[in-house]
């Protein structure tokens, strides 16, 4: 479903006393999960449950595998997953080897899929690569049902960077200058491109996908070019500025702009052109640095991430602070979160882990950081968790004395609009019809399960109206 922009959004900013942001103490031991062992992960992949998929490595000096964690929303491991909560493959014996596991892909069936690497570096011959497309069962075990891809000694400018499942059920990987397209079954697509392979005149840096759209980074030539689906030439492009890094959500494009000394934000719409009711014409700047991490929160909040560290009379580091400012969907900082608009948490210096963390918004609403240690070799994870107040919605640029509505939100058992519209279809937040049409003014939505909904309509004028809401 295209352009869900919102026409209008009810404020309700009170709403954001209700759950101040701290750590959730109440979260394994004194607010953080430890996992001794465990191995190293970088990607963490939500499962319709709750649950969540970790994937990358266990490596010491001698030992190195891939694998694979399945963790509940409380931080312990889920052990019915796997062996005793893993899935490894530790092929190679030999310690030049580097193995891996790249993000998984969730199938509308449960299943996982995944791409296997093997890294050869022995400091002295020129690197090369070995990868396999593999797919697990829901419980962790491998699917043999699945035929897979495989090739060995792949060199630097064929490593592959990614994988992705597009709505066809096909699976798509890219590298620096290609991209594959696969069968559900994990065969190379022979009908797409040349014999499943098309070349790309440029250097990929990141390919990020949107509903069939693919979005691809020019690496050297600074631009986000878009591409309607994977087999189209007409192309839609986008200058970045010289300093620059790109974010892609489920209806945006989200252009983070530290060129100077201050941080500009750019939120585009699905074709590239800006979203007139963020910030200034779709640009918002900020007198300050906000970092140069971004997290967002499903109403379109979004979490920018900095450092800064704390000194004894010594001048010696004594501990470090994540600082998170929240900037609202408007496009303004949201002056109410943390402390004077800054949450931080402080990560003291002898703490066994590093103060930089992969962070991400669980469906449960919480913030979970993902610590290492900062010994590599010792294979250990800390998880701590962040509760979040809601987010503030505020009015738009659109005229609300003519704009329709919703009387009061979030909503329970009945959804109420301030004026008549027709053929309103309601989507999840994900673009996913829920089958509820209606016309009218209200509409009984008692059966939903709590989340973030979309009307699509028309207003009795005949204009335009999309309505986002909470789902109590």
């Amino acid at each position: 479903m295209k352009n869900l922009l919102l026409s209008a959004i009810l404020f309700f900013g009170i709403l954001s006393f209700i759950n101040a942001q701290s750590l959730d103490n109440s979260f394994g031991t004194n607010g953080t999960v430890t996992h001794n062992g465990i191995g190293n992960y970088f990607n963490a992949t939500e499962l319709p449950d709750g649950n969540v998929i970790l994937s990358g490595d266990y490596e010491t000096q001698s030992i190195s595998q891939a694998v694979i964690t399945k963790l509940k929303p409380d931080g312990s491991v889920d052990t019915s997953f796997g062996t005793g909560g893993k899935y490894v493959i530790d092929q190679y014996s030999d310690s030049d080897y580097y193995e891996t596991f790249s993000p998984a892909i969730v199938q509308p069936d449960g299943k996982l899929v995944v791409l296997y690497a093997a890294e050869y570096d022995n400091g002295i011959d020129e690197e090369t690569v070995s990868i396999k497309l593999i797919r697990l069962n829901a419980n962790g075990t491998l699917d043999n049902n699945f035929s897979g891809y495989s090739a060995q000694n792949l060199l630097e400018d064929d490593y592959p960077y990614g994988i992705f499942r597009l709505q066809s059920g096909k699976i798509l990987m890219y590298g620096e200058n290609y991209i594959m397209r696969f069968n559900e079954n994990g065969t190379l697509d022979t009908s797409y491109a040349n014999n499943g392979v098309r070349t790309i005149s440029f250097e990929i840096g990141e390919l990020q996908i949107m509903g069939t759209s693919l979005y691809l980074h020019d690496y050297w030539g600074k631009r986000l070019v878009k591409l309607e689906n994977e087999t189209t030439t007409n192309t839609s492009i986008y200058n970045l500025p010289q300093n620059s890094s790109f974010y892609i959500t489920n209806t945006h494009v989200y252009i983070h702009d530290t060129t100077n000394s201050f941080s500009q934000i750019i939120k585009l719409d699905a074709n590239l052109n800006p979203v007139n009711s963020f910030g200034v014409n779709g640009v918002a700047t900020f007198n300050t640095y906000v970092g140069n991490e971004l997290v967002f929160q499903p109403q379109g909040s979004i979490l920018a991430q900095k450092y800064s560290a704390e000194y004894d009379n010594n001048n010696n580091i004594v501990s470090t602070n994540k600082e998170f400012m929240r900037i609202n969907p408007d496009g303004s900082l949201d002056s109410t979160f943390g402390n004077s608009g800054i949450y931080s948490i402080n990560i003291p210096e002898n703490s066994p882990y590093d103060y930089h963390s992969d962070d991400y918004i669980h469906s449960n609403g919480k913030l979970y950081h993902l610590f290492y240690n900062k010994d590599w070799t010792i294979n250990s994870i800390y998880i701590k968790r962040s509760s979040l107040p809601n987010e503030i919605l505020a009015v738009s640029n659109y005229d609300s004395k003519k704009a329709v509505r919703i009387i009061q939100n979030p909503v329970g058992e009945n959804l109420e609009l301030s004026d008549k519209i027709t053929n309103a279809k309601i989507y999840d937040i994900s673009g996913k019809v829920t089958g509820i049409t209606f016309d009218g003014k209200q509409i009984s939505i008692g059966h939903l399960k709590s989340g973030v909904y979309i009307i699509d309509a028309r207003s009795e004028s005949g204009d335009k109206v999309n309505l986002k809401f909470i789902k109590k």
